[in-house]
């Protein structure tokens, strides 16, 4: 099954047709067998927001410091659905949005990869980062998106949680679309992200 996004590619100050995304993995890099252990996302529509998220059983164990980290342990995802169970309700959330992430190589390349593994091949994905957006734009002390959050006022809970994430990315988000319109810069042209193949 291939999936092509069709969106156009540009971007004004508007927060329609934008998918928040992230994930929470048992590593940092697929290749060498790191699975995604939760994935969130946020979705606007004509001003209408709508959430998906899903524990997801990786098939293995579950590395004792990344548990420390977002707090996910194996007891919580051995009765979750394995991620080709929902290879498709993530693409059909997805839909041909731009999707937003903070640092989205690292997310767009987890969720590629294992839709791939599951049957699903998405050609094309138009994305904005917002750690590029806080690089090119502002300047943070640190550009950790925890951090961001703070120096704007956002609330942030339960941090390394996949939706807790993406509700602070969403705030910030807002914060910095609404501040780079302030700059003058009424569009902001995403990226397309191309999965290899071969990777």
């Amino acid at each position: 099954m291939k999936y092509q996004s069709t969106v156009k590619p540009l971007y004004t100050k508007s927060l329609d047709n934008l998918v928040f995304l992230d994930i929470e993995t048992t590593g940092l890099d697929p290749v060498k067998g790191a699975k995604i252990v939760e994935i969130a996302m946020l979705k606007v529509c004509n001003g209408i927001e709508e959430k998906y998220e899903s524990l997801v059983n990786p098939g293995q164990t579950i590395p004792v410091e990344c548990s420390k980290i977002h707090f996910i342990y194996d007891d919580m995802v051995r009765s979750s659905p394995s991620f080709s169970n929902i290879a498709k309700d993530v693409v059909s959330f997805m839909g041909n949005n731009i999707v937003v992430c903070h640092n989205a190589s690292f997310d767009l390349f987890f969720v590629c990869r294992e839709l791939y593994q599951a049957g699903v091949f998405i050609k094309d994905i138009y994305y904005i980062d917002t750690l590029k957006l806080a690089r090119l734009y502002f300047s943070f002390d640190s550009n950790k998106l925890g951090t961001i959050a703070n120096t704007i006022g956002v609330e942030v809970e339960l941090s390394h949680r996949a939706m807790a994430d993406v509700l602070t990315m969403f705030s910030v988000a807002k914060y910095m679309f609404a501040n780079i319109y302030r700059k003058g810069i009424d569009t902001i042209e995403p990226t397309i992200y191309k999965y290899n193949l071969n990777s």
